[in-house]
């Protein structure tokens, strides 16, 4: 059986009803831990310690704690940590407002296209698997 982040996140043992639950899709769970792989892990410009500080943001907007502590020792601070917070906050509180004005900010912060859709494709997975936690918390009360 594969198992992912959320599992870990959620302390999901095998056997139990989250985890049948979860068994039931297999692929979400594959694809959430190959989208983690891919995002932390994957080669970019932004450094490791950047993309945990913006992830260590994005679930501390959603108020999550267990996500905030998992992305919290390995967040990091550089320069470009207020511009990337500002974006992850916008595109997670005021996707409406992403526009051309807010790609070149973070093109003159030094991001190449390619790292600025790993950002943004950093802080959709974050608020995604926020809300899967925030949905299987629901179900683990049921």
């Amino acid at each position: 059986m594969t198992r992912d982040v959320i599992d870990e996140l959620m302390g999901i043992q095998p056997g139990s009803k989250l985890d049948e639950l979860r068994a039931l899709r297999p692929d979400v769970r594959i694809a959430t831990q190959a989208s983690e792989d891919a995002i932390f892990g994957g080669p970019s410009g932004l450094t490791e310690a950047e993309r945990h500080a913006v992830a260590l943001h994005v679930a501390e907007l959603n108020k999550d704690a267990a996500l905030a502590a998992y992305h919290r020792a390995k967040a990091g601070d550089s320069p470009r940590i207020p511009v990337l917070l500002a974006h992850a906050t916008m595109l997670t509180k005021m996707p409406d407002q992403a526009t051309p004005e807010a790609i070149a900010t973070l093109s003159k912060a030094g991001l190449a296209p390619r790292d600025i859709v790993m950002l943004s494709q950093l802080i959709a997975h974050v608020n995604y698997e926020a809300r899967l936690l925030a949905g299987l918390r629901l179900l683990e009360e049921v």
